[in-house]
């Protein structure tokens, strides 16, 4: 019979908070991962490519502005009567606002990229990572994942990069955790 022991089962190579705060960060992390895909169309449900609907790819088409008066959608407009009136078709008025993704024919949920900017890690153990958006953001958020348009969760391809980072961390720390000795018994 042989056995091998490996000391303190509990001295394994670990991962930390500080593995999964940082792979959750936005530039080279998930929040980075889940941008990129938006640019594509590509949304965390693995859906792609949903077409806009007619009425607002006119607006998209038109820089986000109202054809009345050419004024982007949030802002405000002097009447016949001489009283200005505000309209308040968005929660945060484009007014001033870069648009990121004018001219795209599919939905990729970035207008301003206020939203998936947004996404951050909230709190992380050793075994993983909270990540959530603005709470600004959570009904915006919400409405579009009844359409479909999912940014919440992770994909498939996605899922494949957070193993792949588990992976490398593991490889990194192997040698830390093979200098120990290794007895094995055979009897």
């Amino acid at each position: 019979m042989a056995t091998t022991s490996v000391g303190n089962p509990e001295k394994l190579p670990q991962l930390t908070r500080q593995f999964w705060l940082k792979i959750s960060q936005r530039i080279g992390g998930i929040g980075g991962w889940v941008y990129l895909d938006c640019e594509k169309g590509l949304m965390q449900n693995n859906t792609q490519k949903h077409q806009l609907s007619k009425q607002y790819k006119k607006y998209k088409d038109h820089d986000m502005k109202r054809f009345s008066d050419d004024k982007r959608l949030g802002s405000s407009r002097k009447l016949a009567d001489g009283t200005t009136k505000t309209y308040k078709t968005r929660k945060y008025p484009l007014v001033g606002r870069s648009l990121f993704t004018i001219g795209r024919p599919y939905v990729t949920m970035l207008l301003t990229g206020d939203t998936i900017k947004g996404l951050h890690g909230t709190k992380a153990s050793k075994t993983g990572v909270t990540m959530k958006f603005r709470n600004a953001d959570v009904p915006k958020i919400l409405g579009n994942k009844k359409r479909l348009y999912d940014v919440t969760g992770l994909n498939k391809k996605n899922k494949a990069k957070v193993k792949q980072e588990i992976i490398k961390e593991f490889n990194k720390n192997k040698q830390k955790f093979l200098k120990k000795n290794i007895v094995i018994n055979v009897g």
